[in-house]
């Protein structure tokens, strides 16, 4: 079955490539796509996971895991572009884009596709999402990118967006109906599972549509680095943690696939806004989602 899925997936990233190529998709059309997902499906697939799990104690030693996880990434990688003397920028790259993973727009929507009898395991990757991610990128990432670019900006504004995402206020309410165990009506629930559903093939799609091989350009090197370090080293360093920090098996799955994820896409957003070799941070984008992708079958079979 997870074989199937995975076959899935990367159908569904070449068919969004294919219509890019013919054509069919256009900057505007992905730019629609990823707000719709952003506005409906993806938040319904949140609340209705976290309101069929049950609160663990584990939730939150997940929490705590995925947080030293990325601040263990992000010191190792910046110290990695130290040795290696590069570029201020790219060394902000390298920590960034290198140890955040894309754990809401593409990895809380597959593992829901992988595992969807499992709410308590979606529970843990939206805690990774919502606990880790969506802090990380905005209030740590957006710094740092900040400091090394070139354009005025202090990246302030992180709270801000954050604050603003759909997912965000999906999350609180999902988790409100975890802690007080409220069951919905059935029909809402239904209505939210199936809406939730949609999210996976329109989120491939779209990342499929925006696929772009020129981006990458001379900076192949610089690619391949931040790549490798993101779909190999990430998962490789919570493999290890996991090992030393006992987890139950659910949370553990959860965390080393969503560190096993891509580039979280909103790094090449404030690489651009910051003026912090903005082609190279779409680059890396581009390619650690083929890479993640390719690489998850090995990843699923960890466990």
């Amino acid at each position: 079955m997870t074989s199937d899925y995975l076959v899935m997936f990367l159908l569904l990233l070449l068919l969004g490539y294919g219509l890019r190529r013919r054509g069919v998709f256009t900057d505007e059309n992905i730019l629609w796509l990823t707000r719709l997902v952003s506005l409906a499906p993806l938040p319904a697939l949140v609340v209705s996971a976290l309101a069929k799990a049950s609160f663990s104690p584990s939730l939150l030693g997940a929490w705590g895991v995925a947080m030293l996880s990325v601040w263990l990434g992000i010191t190792l990688a910046w110290t990695l572009g130290g040795l290696l003397r590069l570029a201020p920028t790219t060394r902000a790259l390298l920590a960034v884009q290198g140890s955040i993973s894309n754990t809401g727009f593409l990895g809380t929507p597959l593992i829901a596709s992988l595992y969807p009898n499992e709410p308590n395991l979606i529970a843990a990757a939206v805690t990774y999402d919502m606990g880790v991610t969506s802090v990380m990128i905005h209030l740590v990432g957006a710094r740092m990118l900040a400091h090394a670019g070139q354009a005025n900006g202090n990246g302030a504004q992180g709270l801000k967006r954050l604050v603003q995402m759909p997912v965000f206020w999906a999350t609180l309410v999902g988790y409100g109906v975890m802690f007080t165990q409220w069951r919905l009506p059935a029909p809402l629930l239904f209505t939210l599972e199936q809406l939730g559903q949609v999210t996976t093939p329109l989120v491939l799609l779209a990342i499929g549509g925006m696929l772009r091989w020129r981006t990458l350009g001379a900076r192949w090197k610089a690619v391949a680095l931040i790549v490798a370090f993101k779909t190999v080293g990430m998962p490789l360093l919570m493999g290890g943690l996991l090992h030393l920090i006992g987890l139950p098996d659910f949370a553990a799955r959860a965390l080393l696939l969503q560190s096993a994820m891509p580039t979280v896409m909103v790094s090449a957003v404030y690489a651009t806004m910051f003026q912090v070799e903005p082609e190279l941070a779409s680059g890396v984008v581009v390619a650690s989602s083929v890479v993640a992708l390719a690489l998850l079958p090995f990843w699923s079979a960890y466990f």
